[in-house]
């Protein structure tokens, strides 16, 4: 049965074109993963099928009994309410069925009521059809396999940090009963640890999903159908990750030599055409010649994605050590870790280490002279200049470009534009806002914009969320090239950490 049809879809975003006249379609308990590079409208795609955007041709045939779950790192929450309150609220049906038969009780014990009695015993009858006893602990399960920590579950939602608050979100969706889930980038925010056990609850999972990930384990282990969207199709492949690699493959070599055939024969009746048009004898031959090119279904030469080229400004300090923390007590309204003692030396290379909420931004920010230490010192060496790569900033309306030239008030836009493309964003998309950017795009400016201050000390917090595997690998290559010094956060399995000196492992501090 199809849950999700959908045909003749073509749609635009800021003026660039996502797809035309492509086909997608999800059937019940179907596993798939929407894959594409950055940019390419695979968040779009998540909005158009939960009805957020509507496209601009095509037709969208949702089956009428059947509800959808959305995991959107964005969405709006009610900040008040604790994690646990909002974690029941995937049940919020059967807890207000349970308010119910609680009113009948405290009513009846006023006036008794034989008809009200009845009502009661039948509403308690749904809820245990419906397992409601057993609520808290498919809650506990979720909490405990996404790594949420218990004492989080009184905390207010407003409290929690991005990567606390992703968590919290995927597992109210999960507790959910859809028919099927709309999931963007779900590892985001979750640990080696955490992303095994999502995969393996997955596997189990009965109702369909689409997800998009550039995770191609994560891939493999979860999904038995890959949608790709590239050159402006959504093309269908089944199997896992590898499987859709060989397939795609295939496919290329395939449509490529089509190709190439078509334009033999466009080529050869052109040249008929233009050589015989003007002959009387000939100018029969040539006309049909010519309907038969102006009747040609012509083929568009497959376009490969360029590998952007990542690289960071060095500046040599005037000191070999480059941060040097005594004692240091950081957090906000308290320490979230023991006194920390620690070196980084010019050209040392440091991954950091440990849970979401566990302190690893916090320290960063500290470092970076962004928030005071709460004790102890945090001092950078003489000379050394900062380039920091936040996880999370707002929004903006202001273009990639003048979101730079905030930031790098004398920079030529010249320049600014080059450097922009250098990290992989098309010069059509330059003038849009950055909140029409996709999430990978966005990260391509930002780490753009780091790449132009020359810098002794390179800290990337998380800098591998959203963007997609050819980024990955060039921002690899820029930090193993870069002769600074790097410290470093990343959840992504997917990334290799084999270039780090040290690692920082805030589990074993706190």
């Amino acid at each position: 049965m199809s849950l999700v049809y959908i045909e003749g879809l073509t749609h635009a975003n800021g003026g660039k074109k996502l797809y035309e006249n492509a086909t997608l379609r999800i059937n019940k308990g179907e596993h798939i993963a929407l894959v594409g590079a950055n940019g390419v409208g695979k968040t779009t795609l998540l909005n158009i099928i939960n009805n957020s955007i509507i496209p601009d041709h095509g037709n969208i045939e949702v089956h009428p009994r059947v509800t959808v779950g959305y995991l959107d790192q964005h969405q709006k929450v009610d900040g008040e309410l604790t994690v646990n309150a909002y974690l029941e609220g995937a049940y919020k049906e059967l807890f207000d069925i349970e308010a119910q038969i609680s009113k009948i009780y405290e009513d009846m014990a006023i006036e008794y009521k034989e008809d009200e009695l009845v009502r009661a015993l039948k509403l308690q009858e749904h809820l245990d059809l419906n397992d409601f006893e057993i609520i808290g602990k498919k809650i506990r399960s979720l909490v405990d396999g996404l790594g949420i920590e218990h004492e989080r579950l009184e905390q207010k939602m407003s409290s929690l940090s991005g990567g606390q608050r992703g968590k919290v979100l995927l597992a109210k969706l999960l507790l959910s009963e859809n028919d099927y889930l709309l999931l963007d980038e779900p590892t985001n925010f979750l640990d080696i640890e955490q992303v095994d056990w999502l995969a393996k609850f997955l596997q189990s999972f009965e109702p369909a999903f689409i997800m998009v990930s550039h995770d191609s384990e994560f891939i493999n282990k979860t999904c038995n159908i890959i949608y790709e969207i590239e050159n402006l199709k959504i093309n269908r492949y089944v199997g896992n990750f590898d499987k859709y690699i060989e397939q795609s493959e295939l496919r290329k070599e395939q449509y490529t030599k089509e190709w190439a055939g078509q334009q033999k024969t466009i080529k050869k009746l052109e040249t008929y055409v233009a050589k015989n048009a003007a002959r009387a004898s000939t100018a029969k031959s040539a006309q049909s010649r010519q309907k038969q090119l102006d009747k040609m279904d012509v083929m568009k030469e497959l376009s490969e994605q360029a590998k952007p080229k990542f690289s960071f400004k060095y500046k040599r300090p005037a000191s070999s050590v480059i941060v040097k923390a005594e004692k240091l007590e950081m957090g906000y309204d308290f320490a979230l870790t023991h006194p920390l003692n620690f070196e980084l030396r010019e050209g040392e290379k440091c991954i950091v280490s440990g849970y979401n909420g566990i302190g690893k931004t916090t320290f960063l920010k500290t470092l970076a002279g962004e928030i005071p230490a709460i004790s102890g010192t945090c001092e950078l060496g003489n000379g050394v200049q900062v380039a920091y790569f936040r996880q999370i900033e707002k929004n903006t309306e202001m273009t990639p470009v003048q979101y730079i030239k905030n930031i790098h008030e004398d920079m030529p836009e010249s320049t600014i534009r080059a450097t922009i493309a250098k990290f992989g964003l098309k010069s059509a998309l330059m003038n849009n806002p950055m909140h029409m950017l996709s999430g990978g795009e966005q990260t391509k400016v930002r780490l753009a914009e780091a790449s132009l201050i020359p810098c002794s000390l390179l800290i990337l917090d998380e800098p591998t969320n959203h963007i997609d595997i050819l980024a990955k690998e060039a921002l690899l290559e820029s930090i193993k090239n870069f002769e600074g010094t790097v410290l470093l956060t990343t959840h992504d399995i997917n990334f290799s950490t084999q270039w780090a000196d040290k690692i920082l492992d805030f589990e074993k501090l706190v």
